[in-house]
Order: structure tokens, then C-alpha cells, then sequence
């Protein structure tokens, strides 16, 4: 029914049994002088009831997951290659018969938590008909983002109806960038998690509900956990490191068979004994144990890498990343575990003997054979004590070994993430920019 409109002096309404006025908007009385409610009753103030619309006002919807794209990449970050990555869950929306009033829409996690809630999807809402043209134009300015993080959402929002457009009839896409609303994006949400997706569309009162169940699981990089905060402008990420005990060198004694230094008489030889006498200083003891543990090592090497790759206020140059043109302080937050970890390395405390050379580029397949062979130790060295250097011994003391470790579990835990994206020999080439030799 449309507007109706009286103008006349007086106006009197008079019904037999009842009168029902009732909106879904709002009711205005105006008068310049009283409003006078009478009843030979009472006068009753219940609550609201809807209008009960007739079958021709009805409306049908239809919802499902567009599996279009099987993979999400939080904030559409490009691949390895520079190659686009979709940034977004993608729901077909369809609505027919008649128009609508309203649609919400709801993420709820296994446990009928509510992840996020909209109620007008303007910012994410674009006819079917145009998502071809989104995603070609993303791919058309991919050159044009050396941040390696195209700025989707601009690109979308050429697209984005408004809510008197997309509560018409006709087929539409719902975006979703994983984003809950408090602006958090956390990983460990989808990783083998059950989640469920529901749209409400509402006309006059009445309301009709749709619910798509979805889950999505860690394709390649298992090893990683990430939580991006929007608000605060900050992104925390889990690495997990499979750290071994690699064990000691030089502190091994043995029987004296003669064999090792004819100017010994002693019944047993150790690993010490190699360091020439004259290289021995009263300030520079010699060490015949561990001064550092397994659990030590670790916790210098998790330091060395959280320090090294973050990106934040901690760091003394590195302070931020930038994404879309945006700032985020960056930490990472290396833990070391067996299960989805990135690769096994040993940590190796060694002394009184040759220097030991960490390294971390793994093996590769001789041209020739096909065989693989190991190309040096994936192990990170501790170097302490008296050290047989290539130019001579020399003394290594805990507090400058300390930072070198650090340093170094840092660079050779990366070696371990160049193998995951670009192989062995991209690893061992460091990234290109040295020559590989085999």
C-alpha cells in the first residue's frame, strides 16, 4: 500500500469492531493542540507484533561457498613468484520472487561463536556478474605492487553495491577477508576448524535463514601460525623450528696409543691436548665440559631468530613492515617443535679442535647419478674456548660466541624457509645472489 493522505477540516474514522495501524518505520502524530486518547475500556501498550505480509510479498533466497578459488592468503599477499593470491571467502548469494529489506551476515566458529557480524554488507557485497573483472584487475596491477600486497580492497570497492542494490533480486558474491570484528585475523581459526557461514534476509518482520558449512586447512606452509591486527597495526607470527641436540666436540678423552702426539706420556689424551702450549693464557681457561646446554643453545637460537626476523620497535634498524601503504610492527615468535615444524636442525657446542661451519642448505641431486648427497651438516655451531681457525688458534669467549650463534641460528633457519619456497639451490645461492657451484 502507498502513502495515504487526507487534507479536510476535520477527519473522522469510525470502525464497527477494531482498527489495526501498523509500520515497520515509525508512527508521527502531529497536532497543534491536543491528542486525546479515549476508551470506554482500557487503553492497552503491548508489544510490537510484525505485519504479516501476503504470499505475493514472499521472497526466496539461495546460498552457497564459491569454491572458485581454493586458497585465502590474509591480505592477498603475492606468492613466491609474485603470482596473485586470492585475499578473500567468496559466498553465492541469490535472491528471487521479491526484494528484501535487510540481509545480515555471520561467521560462527565450531563452538557457535560469533566470529564476525555484519548487518550491511555494502563494503563486500558485488553482482556475480562482475567478479571476473575484480580479479583480472588485480592481476593487471600486480607489477605495480613491489610490497609484494596489492591493495584489494580498493580495487573491490569499485565494485561494492550499496544495500538498496543488493537487497533487489538478482545473484551476488559475498567477500569475506577473514577478519573478525575486532579487526584480528587469526590462522589458527581455520586451520582444521569447522566453520559455518549463515545469511539472514529480512522484508516487513519476516525473516528467512541460510547456513553453509566450510573448513580449510594449511596447504603448504604448515609451519606457521600468523595473527594480523588491524587496529593496532601489529602481526604476530609463530614459527616452529624442529631444534636438535647435536652434541659436543672436543671435550673426548681417549688412551694414549702414542698415535696422537709423541711428546705425551700421558696414560689418557683428550681433545685439549691438541692446543699448542704456547696458545695457552692464564685469563683464557681451557674448557673440559659443557659451559652451555642443549636447553641454553636453543633458547640463544630462538632469540637469534626472533630478533633477526622481527620487524619492530625491538629491533635496532628494522622497525616495521610496510602492507598497502599501511605500517605493522612485525614479531616473530619462533618455537621449536617436532610436529609441523619447518626442518630439523642441530645445535652443536664445540671446542679445543677446528672451527665447525654451521650450515643449512640441505642435499641435492647429482646431475649425473640422480643420487642425493648431503652438500654440508645442517647443524648451527657453538664455537667457544681455544678454536684452531684457519689462520692459526685463537681463544672464543661465551659473551661474543653468545651473539654470533644468535646471528647465525637466525641465517640458517632462513636457509630453511629459501628450501621450503625455492629449493635447494636457491637456498644455497642465497637467493641468487652468490653463485652455486656443484
Amino acid at each position: 500500500m502507498g502513502t495515504i493522505r487526507y487534507i479536510a477540516k476535520n477527519i473522522t474514522e469510525t470502525a464497527e469492531s477494531s482498527k489495526w495501524i501498523a509500520s515497520n518505520g515509525d508512527i508521527a502524530f502531529n497536532t497543534t493542540k491536543e491528542i486525546i486518547q479515549q476508551s470506554k475500556n482500557n487503553i492497552q501498550y503491548n508489544q510490537y507484533k510484525p505485519i504479516v505480509t501476503s504470499e505475493a510479498e514472499d521472497f526466496d533466497i539461495t546460498f552457497s561457498l564459491n569454491k572458485n578459488e581454493t586458497t585465502v592468503v590474509p591480505l592477498g599477499i603475492l606468492n613466491f613468484n609474485n603470482g596473485y593470491e586470492n585475499p578473500y571467502f567468496a559466498f553465492d548469494y541469490a535472491l528471487t520472487v521479491h526484494d528484501i529489506d535487510a540481509l545480515e551476515f555471520q561467521i560462527k566458529d565450531a563452538d557457535e561463536n560469533v566470529i564476525y557480524q555484519l548487518n550491511n554488507l555494502a563494503p563486500v557485497v558485488v553482482t556475480a556478474s562482475k567478479v571476473p573483472q575484480i580479479k583480472n584487475e588485480a592481476k593487471e596491477l600486480l607489477p605495480a605492487y613491489p610490497s609484494k600486497t596489492p591493495d584489494f580492497k580498493t580495487i573491490l570497492e569499485q565494485f561494492s553495491l550499496s544495500p538498496a542494490d543488493y537487497t533487489k533480486i538478482g545473484s551476488y558474491v559475498l567477500y569475506w577477508d577473514g577478519f573478525d570484528n575486532n579487526e584480528v585475523y587469526d590462522s589458527t581459526r581455520f586451520n582444521n576448524k569447522k566453520l559455518t557461514a549463515k545469511i539472514t534476509a529480512i522484508k516487513a518482520g519476516k525473516r528467512k535463514s541460510l547456513k553453509v558449512n566450510f573448513s580449510t586447512h594449511y596447504e603448504q606452509v604448515d609451519w606457521v601460525d600468523v595473527k594480523i591486527n588491524r587496529k593496532n597495526n601489529r602481526i604476530d607470527t609463530i614459527l616452529r623450528v624442529n631444534l636438535k641436540d647435536g652434541g659436543a666436540e672436543g671435550l673426548d678423552c681417549w688412551k694414549n696409543t702414542r698415535d696422537f702426539n709423541q711428546l705425551h706420556n700421558k696414560s689418557q689424551i683428550c681433545d685439549w691436548d691438541k692446543i699448542p702450549e704456547s696458545e695457552i693464557k692464564s685469563d683464557q681457561p681451557i674448557l673440559k665440559t659443557r659451559t652451555k646446554t642443549f636447553e641454553e643453545l636453543e633458547k640463544l637460537a630462538i632469540a637469534g631468530i626472533n630478533y633477526h626476523w622481527g620487524r619492530n620497535k625491538n629491533h635496532f634498524i628494522a622497525h616495521d613492515i610496510k602492507i598497502n601503504g599501511k605500517l605493522f610492527a612485525f614479531f616473530m615468535n619462533a618455537k621449536n617443535s617436532e610436529e609441523n615444524s619447518i626442518g630439523e636442525v642441530n645445535l652443536i657446542y664445540n671446542t679445543n679442535g677446528d672451527w665447525m661451519r654451521s650450515g643449512n642448505p640441505g642435499s641435492i641431486k647429482d646431475p649425473m647419478t640422480a643420487v642425493g648427497n648431503i652438500i654440508s651438516r645442517q647443524a648451527i655451531c657453538y664455537n667457544v674456548g681455544y678454536i684452531n681457525y684457519s689462520n692459526g688458534w685463537g681463544y672464543s669467549p661465551e659473551t661474543s660466541e653468545d651473539q654470533v650463534f644468535k646471528d647465525t641460528s637466525a641465517h640458517e633457519i632462513g636457509h630453511e624457509i629459501l628450501k621450503k619456497y625455492g629449493g635447494t639451490i636457491y637456498s644455497y645461492g642465497h637467493k641468487g645472489s652468490v653463485n652455486s657451484i656443484f
